[in-house]
C-alpha cells in the first residue's frame, strides 16, 4: 500500500525517533537521576558519569508546595568549563592526547554528505552517540552531523523528507552555527580546556594535519579522565 517506507514515519516512528534521538543527547527525562544542590560537585560528577547521562537536575524542594523545584541543570559543558576557568594548575594536563590515550579512534560512526538523513537517525540510536563526522571519500573531514539537527529538523514539520541528504539539512542550520571544534593527538588537555573556556564546545573531532579524521573527543571523556583516569597516570 505504502510505496515510500517513509511515508509512515509521521504515524509514530517520528516520535519514537525524536525520543530516540533526545536520548542519544542525554536529554533526562524527568524520573531520571537528579541531585540537590548544595550536594558536593564531585558527586554530581560521578553520578554523572556513572549514569551516562549528559545532563544532571539540581532539584531543591519548596518549603510552600512541599514538591519538587527544579532550580538549574548541570551539563558536562559546564562543568569542564569551570574546570577550566577556575583551575590555574594545568601543568598534569600537557600530556598529549596520544600519550593518556583519551577519545575513541577506532570503529568511527561517520556519513557523507549524500547520506540520506534517515541513515545517520538509525546510526545515531543503533550507537547511542549524539554525532556523526561528515567525511569525503578520503577521509577529510567536511563537517558534523548533530543529533540536534535533527530535532531541528523535525520540529520543523519536515516528516516526509527524511531521505534528504545531510549536505541539505545542514544547509537549514543557523547563521551563527560556530562550526566544528578540532584538535590533533598531539594537543594537550590544557589546550583543550583553553578552548572549552573560550567557546560553548560539545566534542572535537581529533584530526591530522591533512584534516583527515582521526578519532572523536566527547566532553564525557574528558570528564572522566579528570575524574578517574588521570589518578592512574600520577607518578
Amino acid at each position: 500500500m505504502y510505496s515510500n517506507p517513509s511515508s509512515l514515519l509521521p504515524m509514530g516512528i517520528v516520535a519514537n525517533v525524536f525520543t530516540e534521538v533526545e536520548r542519544a543527547l542525554g536529554v533526562a527525562p524527568p524520573e531520571t537521576i537528579s541531585i540537590g544542590p548544595e550536594r558536593p560537585l564531585y558527586e554530581a560528577c560521578r553520578s554523572m558519569l556513572s549514569s551516562r547521562a549528559r545532563r544532571v537536575p539540581l532539584v531543591s524542594y519548596d518549603s510552600q508546595t512541599e514538591r519538587p523545584l527544579v532550580v538549574s541543570v548541570l551539563t558536562q559543558y559546564r562543568l569542564l568549563k569551570f574546570v577550566a576557568v577556575n583551575v590555574a594548575e594545568t601543568q598534569k594536563l600537557r600530556k598529549p592526547l596520544k600519550e593518556i590515550n583519551l577519545g575513541t579512534y577506532t570503529d568511527i560512526v561517520t556519513a557523507s554528505m549524500d547520506t540520506p538523513v534517515i541513515d545517520v537517525i538509525h546510526k545515531l540510536v543503533e550507537r547511542s552517540i549524539s554525532s556523526v563526522p561528515i567525511v569525503n571519500s578520503e577521509g577529510i573531514v567536511y563537517n558534523v552531523f548533530e543529533a540536534v539537527d535533527v530535532i531541528t529538523l523535525i520540529k520543523g514539520g519536515v516528516y516526509d523528507d527524511l531521505n534528504l541528504e545531510v549536505g541539505e539539512v545542514l544547509k537549514k542550520r543557523s547563521p551563527d552555527f560556530p562550526g566544528i571544534y578540532t584538535c590533533s593527538i598531539d594537543d594537550g588537555l590544557d589546550t583543550i580546556l583553553d578552548t572549552i573556556r573560550r567557546s560553548r564546545v560539545h566534542r572535537l573531532v581529533v584530526v591530522d594535519d591533512q584534516f583527515r579524521l582521526r578519532g572523536v573527543l566527547a566532553l564525557s571523556d574528558i570528564l572522566h579522565y579528570l575524574l578517574l583516569d588521570g589518578e592512574q597516570d600520577e607518578p
